[in-house]
């Protein structure tokens, strides 16, 4: 089986996403140099206590990986119209996990200083991989219309 550049594109935007759900997104450190861990699943305290308010972030990201693995089966099938339907939800799931985490991150700001962790930019690069699997997927399609028009019987 040959890979397309659309399946290479979805299958590390999955590792990127499973990625990002296992590692902390932000330290929150308060004036008194206590620090908090953001996760995709909860909050850290620095007592120990863990908070799950924040539990949406990781659903979110479930959704979208399980979206992107639907996308990656579709695509050994070639149904580049619903693959390319998959994608455009992925990454409109990706731009809403943002929002979300910034409504997250402003409720969670009051007096707090954020240091940014290396997953934070984990599913903006798979936001990018998502619309790059879109393109090739298009210009896939596109390649094998063109080819099936061009064997036609001439008189």
């Amino acid at each position: 089986m040959k890979f397309r550049p659309y399946q290479i594109f979805l299958v590390i935007s999955i590792a990127l996403l499973i990625a990002a759900l296992v590692m902390p997104l932000l330290q929150l450190i308060e004036p008194d140099g206590a620090t908090s861990v953001l996760g995709n699943f909860s909050i850290l305290k620095p007592d120990g206590t863990k908070s799950y308010v924040v539990c949406a972030l990781g659903i979110v990201l479930i959704f979208t990986a399980l979206v992107n693995v639907f996308t990656l089966v579709i695509s050994a099938f070639q149904n580049f119209e619903l693959q390319k339907r998959c994608s455009i939800l992925s990454a409109l799931l990706l731009t809403g996990y943002y929002i979300l985490l910034l409504i997250v991150s402003l409720l969670l700001i009051d007096g707090v200083s954020m240091a940014v962790q290396i997953a934070m930019i984990f599913p903006f690069i798979a936001l990018v991989l998502n619309v790059m699997s879109f393109l090739s997927a298009r210009r896939t399609e596109a390649a094998i219309l063109a080819k099936a028009s061009g064997f036609r019987l001439r008189d």
